[in-house]
């Protein structure tokens, strides 16, 4: 017994110190991608607090991640606003939170020093979080952001994905299958928050990933890498759930799949499609399926939440439409732009709310044309440096005219 003992001991050793090795190897050679979240029972996911690591972008970058204390992609900023500055909070997804750069790169970040050098003195809070949607970023303003007391509130939209988020059927189709609260309308149009709050996001597992993550690096390797496969195994699956985003509770299969069928047949999900499906629904298609019908109304339904809210707290809500990636890819001749439809839909509704946004589209088309770029990274669809610089000084030029010169 006292050798089998000692055999074990050795092998666990053995393993600790392979263990070791391999985190050292990840650590030095900055491999995988960030995953910085945690459950959370109101918002679906946080960031963890305090964790940090690297974001290697699919082997396009590398960059050293922090958050703060209150669980911000930004320096230690206090609730309370001691130095008067006017502040300016950014709600957002991962295009806002922008870990593929340096912190002092992201736009939120040279907005801030471009305000401070040209209008007095600003802070810009970086409140974006990856994978949110309106309807997170709405939760996030009532139980986190409104403590900051912005005195101007952005809402940065990207819309590849963020009308799809807010609606459940979409957001376990296109969006990582994750559980989160969410919101319905009423029969009168009222938005209804749903599973709210959610249960199961405090289990011992979870915990033991979102410790892994903030301290390892090698769990994050491991997660992207079997992510990656495609086809995740089912006894591969919890391994990917422990060490993965930690995007609230994965659905079972069962949901999934119902999920995916509801959202291909058009239908709200209140049914199970078997006849086959007319088309896979496309926020782009300027004849779009129900489904996405209701995704938008949901969506404008929170927009206009959100600057009652934000209004009532004595601050202005603007919008910042960030594009997409194959966007500003310049068509082959004879060809039009690839998917008008959402920023046009989106600038219509706004103007008609009278509420102030910024559409970087045209803008970033015009300099995709005159050969300037790349503003994306090639297998990672987000901004790189000069998406974000480009992204600072168009913003830049609209707080000042809309915000700035309004007020003298």
């Amino acid at each position: 017994m006292r050798k089998l003992l000692q055999n074990l001991a050795m092998a666990f050793l053995s393993l600790l110190f392979t263990l070791a090795l391999l985190e050292g190897a990840a650590r030095i050679f900055k491999l995988g991608t960030g995953l910085f979240w945690e459950p959370d029972s109101q918002l679906g996911w946080v960031n963890i607090p305090d964790a940090s690591g690297w974001e290697s972008c699919y082997g396009e970058c590398q960059i050293r991640v922090t958050i703060n204390s209150q669980g911000l992609r930004d320096r230690e900023i206090p609730y309370e606003n001691e130095s008067g500055a006017t502040r300016i909070l950014m709600l957002g997804d991962s295009t806002t939170a922008a870990m593929q750069v340096e912190l002092e790169e992201t736009f939120v970040k040279q907005l801030e020093s471009e305000l401070n050098e040209n209008a007095g003195d600003w802070e810009v809070i970086n409140a974006g979080v990856n994978a949110y949607g309106t309807d997170n970023e709405l939760l996030f303003y009532r139980l986190e952001g409104q403590k900051y007391e912005p005195d101007i509130v952005f809402l940065n939209m990207y819309l590849a994905n963020d009308v799809y988020n807010n609606h459940p059927t979409l957001e376990l189709r296109y969006g990582g299958q994750s559980a989160k609260p969410y919101f319905t309308l009423s029969d009168d149009g009222e938005l209804e928050l749903q599973n709210f709050p959610m249960e199961d996001t405090g289990t011992f597992w979870t915990k033991v990933g979102t410790f892994l993550k903030k301290h390892f690096q090698l769990p994050r390797f491991v997660a992207q890498t079997l992510a990656l496969r495609g086809e995740i195994p089912p006894w591969l699956a919890p391994i990917v759930r422990l060490f993965g985003g930690g995007r609230g509770a994965v659905a079972a299969n069962d949901g999934e799949d119902n999920a995916a069928e509801a959202a291909e047949s058009g239908n709200d999900g209140a049914e199970t499609a078997a006849q086959t499906p007319p088309r896979r629904p496309d926020i782009c298609d300027p004849d779009p399926l129900p489904i996405i019908e209701n995704a938008w109304n949901v969506t404008e339904a929170l927009i206009l939440e959100l600057e009652k809210e934000v209004e009532a707290n004595g601050a202005q809500l603007a919008v910042l439409v960030i594009p997409a990636a194959p966007q500003i890819v310049p068509p082959q001749e004879g060809k039009e732009w690839y998917c008008d439809v959402p920023n046009d839909q989106l600038a219509a509704f706004l103007d008609e709310a009278g509420i102030p946004y910024l559409d970087m589209l045209p803008t970033f088309r015009e300099e995709a044309l005159a050969g300037n770029g790349p503003y994306y990274f090639e297998k990672d669809f987000h901004m790189n440096a000069l998406g974000h610089e480009l992204t600072s000084d168009l913003l830049y030029q609209f707080v000042d005219e809309t915000f700035v010169s309004a007020d003298n």
